[in-house]
């Protein structure tokens, strides 16, 4: 039992899920009628590709989140790095087998998705804010790989999963710039220059602010083309935007890291109420 949650640790369970969720509302903002077989398919290939991404992270960090993180597992050693490995292709293959088995569509965005995070995990998040640009677009991703599991051709009209997809980009993007504000001092410790040590932590959260504004007038412009209705209205803009940009606002002029932990702590509850409205829109 003790493995098992460590592995669960290991691969971030509860994010794994996040992303399957992402899937079936990708698929479900495309279908005509309900369909399930490619998209469960297509959510567990995303769930894996998530977790592989999330072993390979920790293997490659292991020194940096012994100072970091020590609570992670392999900080901790409570899961060998031989076994980390194992678990990372044993996603990796079950990722591909599970996308080869709905379509080359599909296919083809998972083993996008592997290659960028091996990428990142690699070399690319060290480059300053392209590695948040990159976490940002595989976000996004998530909701397109749902509809390609039901008609590929569908999945690039509106209203569909390129609407989720693009509202994703920018929240995950958002998120990542004051994650990196909030440990802007453990990352020099350790050697790591982000984005906001180039341009000073006060102006990487204007951009964060700037960038959650761009974001909140793209969630208005489907009220305003009539593609959704009341119920998205009131949960976008009323529950998820004002209060979050409000807060934004808040951690601008006092970027404190309790601040700082609320400000990404609330960013993650808006990606969860975002995909609840549009579930419901």
């Amino acid at each position: 039992m003790r493995v098992v949650l460590d592995i669960f640790r290991l691969i971030r369970f509860f994010n794994c899920l996040l992303t399957m969720m992402a899937v079936w509302v990708g698929a479900y903002m495309t279908w005509g009628d309900p369909i399930y077989y490619g998209p469960l398919l297509a959510s567990v290939a995303a769930f894996l590709v998530c977790a592989c991404g999330n072993c390979v992270n920790d293997l490659l960090d292991v020194e940096i989140d012994r100072v970091n993180y020590p609570h992670r597992v392999l900080a901790e050693g409570r899961l060998s790095k031989k076994f980390a490995v194992v678990v990372a292709v044993v996603c990796a293959l079950g990722a591909l087998i599970a996308a080869i088995s709905v379509n080359w569509s599909v296919t083809t965005v998972v083993g996008l998705a592997l290659v960028m995070l091996i990428a990142y995990n690699f070399k690319l998040k060290r480059v300053p804010l392209l590695g948040n640009v990159i976490i940002a677009v595989l976000s996004g991703l998530t909701f397109i790989t749902g509809g390609l599991a039901i008609n590929t051709a569908w999945t690039w009209e509106l209203p569909g999963p390129l609407i989720p997809a693009l509202f994703a980009v920018f929240l995950y993007l958002v998120r990542e710039i004051l994650k990196d504000v909030e440990g802007i001092d453990r990352d020099r410790r350790v050697g790591i220059r982000t984005f906001p040590q180039i341009i000073e932590p006060r102006s990487a959260l204007a951009t964060a602010l700037v960038l959650f504004g761009v974001l909140v007038v793209l969630t208005i412009v489907p009220v305003l083309v009539g593609w959704f209705g009341s119920v998205y209205k009131i949960i976008t803009v009323y529950i998820i935007d004002l209060p979050l940009l409000a807060l934004l606002i808040l951690i601008w002029g006092n970027p404190s890291p309790r601040m700082l932990a609320i400000g990404t702590f609330g960013l993650k509850v808006g990606m969860v109420l975002g995909i609840v409205a549009l579930v419901l829109a």
